[in-house]
């Protein structure tokens, strides 16, 4: 019977080292303004591929800035191509957690750039 308070404070432990991950696929998506009547992808508009990645950590318990975010992830993919849409777009999140060391959440986006007001 001393054996289950071990048990115990073993699935704690590992219940406390959390982390998640997560995928999304999305035919187009934007941080940016773009009109959506009169959008007409075409291949000439194209920019190349691009990924952009926006981080937030935790260090002892003390958070380096407020959060990760998804918008500046994709504006960070958008704006070295001076384009306005992300086509064929994978949005990645993950984060981790040891309480009282460390922690890490980030948010990746990446794909085809493409500037629509030309």
């Amino acid at each position: 019977m001393r054996r289950q308070p071990l048990y115990f404070v073993g699935a704690l432990i590992l219940a406390m080292l959390a982390a998640c991950a997560t995928r999304s696929d999305f035919t187009a998506i934007s941080s940016k303004n773009v009109n959506l009547a009169s959008i007409k992808v075409d291949r000439k508009m194209l920019k190349g591929r691009s990924s952009g990645e926006d981080c937030a950590h935790i260090f002892i318990f003390i958070p380096d800035k407020q959060a990760a975010s998804l918008e500046e992830a994709l504006d960070r993919a958008l704006e070295p191509k001076q384009a306005n849409l992300l086509v064929d777009a994978v949005l990645r999140h993950h984060w981790f957690y040891i309480p009282l060391i460390y922690g890490e959440e980030c948010w990746k986006a990446e794909g085809d750039t493409y500037d629509t007001y030309k």
